[in-house]
């Protein structure tokens, strides 16, 4: 009899442990949490020298991040982010028409820089045709961040802007 308990007070034990680590490896702390301190309106000024809007939100009941950069009517562009896995991906939504995917190298969780790298697109002929390509992100602080986006076109990568964004609200 006591042996059997013993054995089933060891069962519950790993299994509690099992159970724990298993929590733990799939709720981390990640890029994703620590990108949420974006949520809000922002703004900043646009490659031509014109006011920008930047609208950061959570969708999808908190699975992703939506960012809406809008510079004029003509001008809207949206970027969606989540998690996958230990890294952030990402799709912009891109105002000439393709929608270019990029994700971060694996372990973001505590930093202020994600570095986006592209992994494909659609609507996308040729690899070769105009296409956002690399994008750099870094939180300065909860009122500043800066996105610096490369395109790719002809063979070439080239850097398209970098903005800096000021929080205008929360």
């Amino acid at each position: 009899m006591r042996k059997a308990a013993l054995w089933i007070a060891v069962g519950v034990a790993a299994v509690s442990l099992l159970v724990s680590r298993a929590t733990s490896e799939t709720n981390p702390a990640s890029g994703f949490d620590r990108m949420k301190i974006l949520v809000g309106t922002w703004t900043a000024i646009d490659p031509a020298g014109g006011p920008m809007t930047n609208t950061v939100r959570l969708v999808s009941n908190g699975t992703a991040i939506e960012e809406v950069f809008e510079s004029g009517t003509k001008h809207q562009m949206v970027t969606l982010y989540s998690r996958d896995g230990d890294r952030l991906a990402l799709v912009h939504l891109c105002e000439i028409g393709n929608q270019p995917r990029m994700e971060t190298c694996a372990g973001v969780a505590n930093s202020d820089t994600f570095e986006f790298f592209f992994t494909g697109a659609t609507n996308l002929t040729n690899p070769e045709d105009l296409h956002m390509h690399h994008m750099l992100l870094h939180i300065v602080d909860k009122d500043h961040f800066d996105e610096t986006w490369t395109i790719h076109a002809n063979g070439k990568d080239e850097e398209h802007g970098t903005f800096h964004f000021i929080r205008k609200s929360s």
